[in-house]
């Protein structure tokens, strides 16, 4: 089997893809602890949470497709 190599804009889709999934999957979490915090029901763990979350999801937003260097992700 030869491993296919990917062109540059083939590399920077995959990246686009990629970065566009990890920012639906952080949506998702900060939604959810959104909510408690709105409705005064999160715990200090879940408002540590969700500003490692908050803070995440900007910085893979600022990643460069054309050489993306992905932040670590919140536990």
């Amino acid at each position: 089997v030869v491993k296919r190599i990917y062109t540059a804009d083939e590399q920077q889709q995959q990246a686009e893809s990629q970065k566009a999934a990890l920012l639906s999957e952080a949506e998702s979490v900060i939604q959810l602890l959104e909510r408690a915090v709105r409705l005064n029901m999160a715990t200090d763990e879940e408002r540590t949470r969700l500003e490692a979350w908050e803070r995440y999801s900007v910085l893979v937003s600022r990643v460069d497709t054309a050489k993306p260097e992905w932040p670590q992700k919140p536990e």
